[in-house]
């Protein structure tokens, strides 16, 4: 009985991971996936369920993301600039390399090439190419940008100049507290800009001591960052005033244009940057600006490396290093040591 209601939970994982298609079930019953019978989307659409997500593995909705925007780029670009998946040849290839570097950073770049290297020795692999084609994807090398310096009096003023970059009349007074908030958090918490959009009022807690938000980083990996007493004030005001306001939300970044959601991206990389015009520095500045100065005055307040690494939820002490220019003497981080109150 068991074995059978276990058969019967695999098929219908099956079927989700197939979207149903009976085509992309029958290529998995041999010996290797048959790719021959199946057009250039159905064989990306198998590549995605058998090698990137395949139903055993759980991976986060971040890695998700980059791995669909890396994938639809190799598919638009086979699909509109070669003759298809199955003649592939290795001047596409170059063709390919050539315009990623063009058009992106080298992380971006990397990243990209990884993912058609991955999907050429998979064609490879199952038979559907004669020769490996990823043996002819390398990145590029070229110098990364350079780093905007981190100026930390004008860091602090455009966090203070969210608050005026509010044109519209319509619930001004909270408008111009959630931005206030918002650069507020950027500043002092060094949160990532996705986890900050992420964030609810629920996920503000307490213990004996201070306030502390509850934060799922990559991989989904949580962990604790303490609150100021200014952003927890500024929170539990802006709560406040939302059930004056009506506004029903539960995201301290909330939306205006769609009920009960988060702002997006591309919303709060614009707002920063009309920040950074409101304080007339004429430079475009990313939200993730504040994270960097916010890692930098800790290291600069001589905060050990590790413990830097696990309070602003990096991966690996090398990232948290790469922010090190020199350390005086170290100590621990305490709520009292936090950059920017």
């Amino acid at each position: 009985m068991e074995i059978d209601k276990r058969q019967a939970m695999f098929e219908m994982a099956l079927k989700e991971m197939t979207g149903a298609n009976p085509r992309l079930v029958d290529a998995l019953r041999n010996d290797h996936i048959n790719l021959e019978t199946l057009s250039d989307i159905e064989i990306i659409e198998v590549f995605w369920a058998t090698e990137l997500f395949p139903i055993y593995v759980e991976k986060s909705p971040h890695t998700r993301r980059a791995y669909k925007q890396d994938l639809e780029f190799v598919l638009n670009f086979v699909m509109t600039k070669s003759e298809g998946l199955k003649r592939l040849t290795v001047l596409d290839v170059h063709r390919y390399l050539f315009e990623v570097n063009e058009r992106y950073a080298p992380r971006s770049a990397k990243r990209k090439n990884n993912m058609l290297k991955r999907l050429l020795t998979y064609l490879h692999v199952n038979h559907y190419h004669q020769h490996n084609l990823a043996f002819h994807v390398k990145n590029q090398r070229r110098p990364e940008p350079i780093r905007r310096e981190i100026d930390f009096e004008e860091i602090e003023r455009i966090s203070e100049a969210f608050r005026h970059t509010v044109k519209r009349a319509k619930k001004k007074e909270l408008m111009e507290l959630r931005n206030e908030t918002i650069g507020y958090l950027l500043l002092t918490t060094g949160m990532r800009a996705a986890e900050l959009l992420s964030v609810k009022f629920t996920d503000v807690k307490r213990n004996q001591n201070a306030f502390y938000i509850e934060v799922k980083g990559k991989r989904d990996k949580w962990r604790r960052v303490p609150l100021t007493e200014r952003a927890s004030y500024l929170i539990n005001r802006l709560q406040t005033l939302m059930m004056i306001e009506e506004e029903t939300s539960p995201y301290i970044a909330f939306s205006t244009k769609k009920t009960g959601k988060a702002m997006s991206y591309e919303a709060l990389r614009l707002l920063t940057h009309q920040a950074v015009e409101h304080v007339a520095t004429g430079e475009h500045t990313p939200p993730h600006w504040f994270r960097r100065a916010y890692i930098t005055k800790l290291l600069a307040n001589g905060s050990p490396l590790i413990n830097v690494m696990q309070l602003v939820g990096h991966e690996s002490i090398n990232t948290t290093n790469a922010y090190l220019q020199s350390l005086n003497q170290l100590s621990n981080i305490s709520n009292t040591d936090l950059p920017f109150e």
